[in-house]
């Protein structure tokens, strides 16, 4: 169990730098499906490891210039606040349904990234960049928050998106802010759920060989790659991944 967990942190840990989600949402369904974890422990105990994860691929993305800082703050004082509510509803609601809640989400989202990708001829013109108040970022990030702590990660899978759509920021932007937002964000979930006895620290160390070099290379690599390259990947991983845990859950 001990490899399979490194092997997971290299896997995830480069996958959720180079798409900026943190990595608790990869890393649920791999510990679920491949060293077969029991739901509420393979939803808690990636997330301590986020906030190391996502650290690490900031540094790069911040000497890049890609972060913004004012979303990133009101996404802070917002997802917080949601991540401890929903942190404290894990207790209360099935496992099982919280592992098919994940793949449905990690679906959806990688359904919008492939859509947008693959239609983007039709809007040739790039929506131009907005600075949204401070109002709408706490209506925006509040509820991702909730679902964030409900499934036990940062909120990167759900940030990366919504900064796109609704605050028009590039991928490459999205990704960077939504590192430095799940620094902070994934904080109070860890504490939670450390405290609620869904952390494996045994497993989440032997994750952190793997997770901590794989970070900082995924972030290197993403700089390096083409937005409309980021973008597709992001959708085919998550939703191939997506498929294939809900039918696994399913039958489980």
């Amino acid at each position: 169990m001990e490899i399979g967990a490194i092997i997971v942190g290299c896997v995830t840990g480069f996958l959720s730098a180079y798409f900026g989600i943190g990595g608790s949402s990869i890393d649920t369904p791999a510990l679920r499906t491949f060293l077969g974890l029991p739901p509420l422990i393979a939803l808690a105990t990636p997330l301590p490891l986020a906030v190391l994860k996502a650290a690490i691929a900031s540094v790069a993305f911040e000497r890049q210039h890609l972060v913004n800082f004012r979303i990133a703050l009101y996404s802070v004082l917002a997802g917080a606040p949601g991540i401890v509510v929903g942190s404290y509803l894990t207790a209360v609601v099935p496992g099982k349904a919280l592992m098919l809640l994940t793949a449905v989400v990690l679906f959806l989202v990688g359904i919008d990234f492939i859509v947008k990708e693959l239609t983007e001829k039709t809007f040739a013109v790039e929506k131009p960049p907005v600075t949204p108040s401070a109002t709408f970022v706490i209506a925006v990030v509040f509820p991702i928050g909730i679902l964030a702590g409900l499934l036990a990660n940062g909120g990167g899978i759900f940030l990366v998106p919504a900064y796109v759509i609704f605050f028009h920021l590039t991928i490459k932007e999205a990704i960077a802010t939504s590192l430095l937002t799940v620094i902070v964000m994934s904080v109070p979930g860890s504490v939670i759920q450390y405290h609620l006895g869904h952390v494996d620290l045994r497993i989440m160390a032997f994750m952190a060989i793997g997770a901590i070099p794989l970070s900082y290379l995924g972030a290197k690599l993403d700089i390096r790659a083409k937005s409309k390259t980021v973008m597709l990947l992001y959708g085919v991983v998550m939703t191939t991944f997506a498929v294939y845990f809900f039918i696994t859950q399913l039958e489980g």
